[in-house]
């Protein structure tokens, strides 16, 4: 079952939203997906009393463009992994230590792609080198699999066409990293809006994998609106993506991403005299990563709907 209902009014906005936005930015209706949910009141920790089911038996409002379609999600994907880490530390397949603790805050708070390595390797095993040949190369990927495995295990139909087994690079990768990408790149991370949408939609209610696991990642995910802050911190992921169009005084947590080749954006505001909101952005193509506007745009807009 979908966790959001498509409400005619939001998708009514959505689509005039970007219907108007392609006037300056061609390529949006084409490469870039959206999902948008709207709420009546705060989501934070709206699970924390209530069992699995009966959380999601209660669907929220949305609308969608694309919201289905598979892109890469650049640095979002770091939001999967620190889920993952909480999934295993909830089972006890990892210890909560203090470098793991330095390379989350690090992976989610400065988008750090060493740090995001060092975690991939300590949910996987699947540490990289050079390239590998038969059993040891079929091990190394049922290893670095694992992710993906765990994704399934969630049962939720968002996921169904979703990949998040590879490390985020500065320029790219070696050896058996590379090995692993295939020839034309086939393996590379692929995520939805709607499902990237759903994953922080699980983390504010408090639904993904504990109450108390979901209060460590907002914790990570909450961003400063301070300009001071943002003025001092360039890759304060605020700037040039959703966030940059909200009040100071507005609540945010989000994860953003950005290559030469994508520009991408999950958030859940709540600003004042607004109803909260939850914008999941995937846009691919060098035209979509090199403009720092149209995400704020895009968000500017949504917001006079909530």
């Amino acid at each position: 079952m979908a966790f959001y209902a498509n409400d005619g009014e939001l998708q009514e906005h959505l689509s005039c939203t970007l219907k108007d936005m392609e006037q300056h930015w061609p390529w949006v209706a084409q490469q870039v997906s959206v999902t948008w949910l709207r709420y009546e009141h705060s989501l934070v920790d709206q699970a924390a009393q209530l069992a699995s089911d009966e959380f999601w038996a209660l669907p929220a409002a949305g609308a969608s463009h694309a919201g289905a379609t598979p892109r890469y999600p650049a640095s979002v994907v770091k939001l999967v992994y620190m889920a993952a880490l909480e999934a295993w530390y909830a089972q006890g397949l990892l210890r909560r230590t203090a470098e793991l603790k330095r390379a989350t805050t690090a992976m989610i708070g400065h988008s750090s792609n060493d740090a995001t390595a060092y975690v991939v390797d300590a949910l996987t095993g699947a540490t990289s080198g050079p390239e590998l040949a038969g059993d040891a190369y079929v091990t190394w990927q049922r290893q670095r699999q694992l992710v993906n495995q765990w994704l399934q295990e969630q049962g939720w139909p968002e996921l169904q066409h979703c990949n998040c087994c590879q490390k985020t690079w500065e320029e790219g990768p070696y050896g058996r990293e590379k090995q692993f990408y295939g020839l034309q790149r086939q393996n590379r991370n692929r995520l939805s809006s709607d499902a990237t949408a759903r994953f922080l939609h699980a983390v504010m209610a408090g639904e993904l994998i504990s109450p108390v696991a979901s209060t460590h990642m907002r914790q990570q995910l909450r961003r400063s609106l301070d300009s001071a802050v943002r003025q001092a911190d360039p890759e304060n992921q605020v700037d040039g993506f959703l966030g940059a169009a909200l009040p100071e005084d507005s609540q945010l947590w989000s994860k953003a991403g950005w290559t030469s080749t994508a520009r991408a954006d999950v958030a859940y505001v709540e600003a004042p005299r607004h109803r909260p909101t939850l914008v999941a952005v995937l846009g691919e193509g060098a035209a979509s990563a090199r403009d720092d506007r149209w995400l704020p745009e895009l968000m500017a807009r949504l917001l006079t709907a909530c």
